[in-house]
């Protein structure tokens, strides 16, 4: 069974396999409907290079751009995960950790599972399993992020114990080919939190900030819990913003965050249909109408991408609102100081922006 899955994903990869370049579009924003059927795109933007993974089936593709995004090699194989996850902003992760790349993707079934390889090898290895207790990621989110140090930070919904959705974490030094001992962050007073939210991480140093969306007194608020010793202890958990989302049911929103420099956090989330940004501790401020936001950037020079009406949008630092087109389930990265690149979903196909301040 499992090599007729392989034999249909090489097929696959062969239809796909073609290197793309984006096509100048109006202003300095460039823009490309990619002919390349796929889900999910996950980026991870390092020294000019950018690496994305998205699903295809039960497959896990790969490609990667050397000049900031202005084109990209053909997809590559990485694995098949049957019943693996997509939709709703699932899908595989991908991340870069001093000299190797790491892909995380979850199951149906409620497993996270991790792939590696070496940053110029061709081949990639299966690592361990995230969650040391089987079938209970069954949201299916699960978020990356890394230090300079080679460390790697995991974060998800976790349903372990008594059934309610809680967020845990756990830590790799080997670049995810194993795993320490999960560790409950946080669990909601109300006894869950919100249950299909997915998690947002962030690492600088040993600094660990984990933003997800809470649920208490029936209140569906954006909180944040952080570690300054690489997730060994996490602190109190704090609200964002003054206001507050009373909501019987759950918008599958979780936003985004970034650490800047001097280790504040830039904020960037939902509240009903409108989207706010905010510095943790700090007031929110409006800044659009719409949902499902990400945010990348430091120090203030942020792009913001979001969906509203069935297309996406990107407010970037200079403030000028730029529509990129149809679609949802934006992921942006920063790729320089005054650059940024959008990869998100239409209709079964991925579509890719370049973004100039």
């Amino acid at each position: 069974m499992y090599k007729l899955i392989y034999v249909v994903s090489i097929i696959i990869i062969l239809m796909l396999g073609q290197s793309f370049i984006l096509l100048p579009g109006e202003g300095k924003t460039k823009t490309r409907s990619v002919t390349i059927n796929g889900l999910a795109p996950s980026l991870f933007a390092e020294n000019g290079n950018i690496y994305m993974t998205f699903a295809s089936g039960d497959s896990i593709l790969y490609c990667l751009s050397t000049d900031k995004g202005k084109s990209f090699s053909a997809p590559f194989f990485v694995a098949v995960l049957p019943k693996l996850g997509v939709g709703g902003g699932r899908g595989p992760q991908i991340i870069s950790v001093i000299g190797e790349l790491m892909i995380a993707a979850a199951d149906d079934i409620g497993n996270i599972y991790t792939f590696t390889k070496k940053r110029y090898a061709t081949a990639w290895k299966k690592g361990e399993r995230i969650n040391d207790v089987p079938d209970i990621a069954k949201e299916g989110f699960v978020s990356l992020a890394a230090n300079n140090l080679g460390e790697v930070y995991a974060v998800w919904l976790d349903l372990r114990a008594d059934k309610r959705n809680k967020i845990a974490g756990a830590a790799s030094k080997d670049a995810g080919r194993t795993w320490s001992k999960n560790k409950i962050i946080y669990m909601s007073p109300d006894n869950t939190v919100c249950e299909c939210c997915k998690p947002s991480v962030e690492m600088r140093d040993q600094l660990v900030v984990v933003m997800f969306r809470n649920f208490i007194n029936g209140n569906r608020d954006l909180h944040i819990i952080q570690s300054a010793d690489g997730g060994l202890n996490f602190g109190k958990v704090r609200k964002l913003g003054e206001g507050s989302w009373k909501l019987n049911g759950c918008p599958m929103d979780g936003g985004g965050l970034v650490i800047n420099r001097d280790n504040s956090i830039q904020t960037v989330w939902r509240r009903q249909g409108n989207i706010f940004r905010c510095e943790a501790g700090k007031k929110e401020e409006l800044i659009a109408v719409g949902k499902q936001c990400v945010i990348a950037g430091n120090m203030g020079s942020n792009y913001i991408a979001f969906m509203n009406d069935g297309k996406v949008y990107c407010l970037k630092p200079d403030k000028i609102l730029v529509e990129l087109g149809r679609g949802g389930y934006p992921q942006i990265e920063s790729t320089g100081a005054t650059t940024a690149f959008c990869a998100w979903e239409n209709e079964g196909k991925i579509n890719l922006a370049l973004l100039d301040k």
